[in-house]
């Protein structure tokens, strides 16, 4: 009789065992959906980093993972019909590139368990994703690319020692551009600086803004705009015209004709913001992981 129980415990642990093996091998990957506001080098590394940190940590695209990665083409209307989307889909996670994307994935996701994982946003604060750096509430949370102002202005002033007024292009829709505006007055005013403005909503705008500060500006710059940034030969060709140097915070466009640029390695925060979307699939009930910065900045000055 003893051995019949032992028999029937070693069976049914048996049993067990190739329920949760078969259970496993059928269970679906965990889906990571990717939605990108525009096409421009710097947020082309930082998704591209992103897919491969997810692999090497053992996610791996078709294999253990599901990913589908769409761009809106900077049309805001299309990033919402793409967000809607994927959340019909009903993914893990939807990796946003951009604020406006990030914006876009967070209103589509309400009501849902989604869990939105931005990058390249750069005052996540101003943009309304999370009320506090340190301990998201909601359900989005990532890697800002925010880096101080001020090492950015002083490697200009050294290239440029007569640098009075920095002409600074961008798109008023984006909410970390006109953050960073205010951060960058602030920053020209302690170091005896002049900024001006000229607005550009749309790509086809950047040309004329650019053109619009010559003759007022000793130097024009992009920051982190997307909008700006997608269009960047335009502000070089002003620039060139105006006979003054074209600066940028991303490094992955200094070869358009940027005579310098400081700021965060693209690629490496795409992998920091794949690091912190493994430690949500794998603690998905868990709180979010706080709000991230830039791990690594590079500097790289034109020939």
């Amino acid at each position: 009789m003893r051995d019949f129980k032992n028999l029937k415990q070693i069976l049914t642990t048996l049993f067990f065992a190739l329920t949760l093996s078969i259970t496993s091998a059928f269970s679906s990957p965990p889906k990571i959906y990717i939605l990108q506001i525009v096409e421009h080098p710097a947020l082309n590394a930082t998704r591209d980093g992103f897919i491969d940190e997810l692999a090497r940590l053992g996610y791996s695209r078709g294999e253990t993972l599901v990913l589908d990665v769409q761009s809106a083409q900077g049309n805001t209307s299309l990033a919402a019909q793409i967000a809607q989307k994927f959340v019909s889909n009903n993914p893990d996670i939807i990796m946003a590139l951009g604020t406006t994307a990030a914006q876009t994935a967070m209103t589509a996701v309400k009501g849902t368990d989604i869990k939105v994982v931005f990058s390249s946003v750069t005052d996540p604060l101003s943009a309304k994703l999370v009320e506090d750096l340190k301990a998201p509430s909601g359900q989005v949370t990532g890697v800002s690319n925010f880096i101080p102002v001020k090492p950015q202005f002083e490697l200009f002033k050294k290239l440029v020692p007569k640098l009075k007024t920095i002409g600074v292009v961008y798109n008023p829709g984006e909410a970390n551009s006109v953050a960073l505006n205010k951060e960058m007055e602030k920053t020209a005013k302690e170091m005896g600086l002049n900024m001006i403005f000229a607005t550009a909503p749309k790509t086809s705008d950047v040309l004329a803004a650019s053109q619009s500060l010559c003759g007022k500006a000793d130097a024009l710059f992009v920051s982190n705009d997307s909008t700006v940034l997608s269009a960047f030969k335009s502000v070089v060709k002003a620039a060139k015209d105006c006979k003054i140097p074209a600066f940028v915070s991303d490094v992955d466009i200094v070869d358009q004709g940027a005579r310098a640029a400081l700021g965060p390695d693209q690629t490496e925060l795409g992998r920091q913001t794949a690091r912190m979307a493994v430690k949500i699939l794998k603690d998905p009930k868990g709180p979010l992981p706080q709000v991230e910065f830039p791990e690594k900045t590079v500097e790289l000055v034109s020939k």
